[in-house]
């Protein structure tokens, strides 16, 4: 099913769309759940971890993750292809399995199928993809844990090869579309 469609699902797992729909430079909304909506495992040292395993899953596969926000029973990621080589199947697949790894030592693990949601060339242009990122870095002061988004430590974006970049940085938005053009070349 090249064309876009979904593919049945008979197995009690979530529909999901073509293997092709999450190549490429194609943009996704993650959101990877803890069994059991499991707390008690987000601290600094989970989000440091995970932050370098995120790193090591966005080279590996091309990928970019200008906003990740861990919750402390969830992760939300908005992934988008660096480039044609882009596989965010393969990168859900490794992340999750390592997440697991980190996520034991506290006694929980993930759901096994992360939630996704394929955004529509519609939903990708500049204002409604920063408007979703936007809601995505709400998501801890909407859960009542903060008060203002920047408060919230488990909030950030790896760009490989761009460290120095962080959401909050006044001037985020404008560097990053610069890279994502220049390196993709949408």
């Amino acid at each position: 099913m090249g064309d876009g469609t979904q593919e049945p699902s008979f197995s009690g797992h979530l529909p999901r769309l073509a293997p092709s729909a999450y190549l490429g430079t194609a943009i996704v909304h993650w959101t990877l759940t803890v069994s059991d909506r499991g707390t008690g495992w987000l601290n600094a040292r989970f989000t440091t971890r995970f932050r370098w395993l995120l790193l090591h899953a966005c080279a590996r596969y091309s990928v970019a993750c200008p906003v990740h926000c861990l919750m402390p029973d969830h992760v939300h990621l908005l992934l988008h292809g660096w480039n044609r080589q882009g596989d965010q199947k393969r990168f859900m697949r490794f992340l999750i399995r390592h997440s697991n790894l980190l996520l034991a030592e506290s006694g929980h693990r993930s759901q096994p199928q992360a939630h996704d949601h394929v955004l529509r060339p519609e939903e990708s242009d500049r204002y409604a993809y920063e408007r979703l990122a936007g809601y995505i870095m709400e998501n801890p002061v909407r859960a009542g844990l903060v008060s203002s988004a920047e408060d919230w430590p488990h909030t950030g974006a790896v760009l490989p090869g761009y460290p120095e970049l962080s959401v909050w940085l006044p001037d985020y938005w404008e560097r990053y579309w610069r890279l994502r053009r220049a390196i993709s070349g949408v």
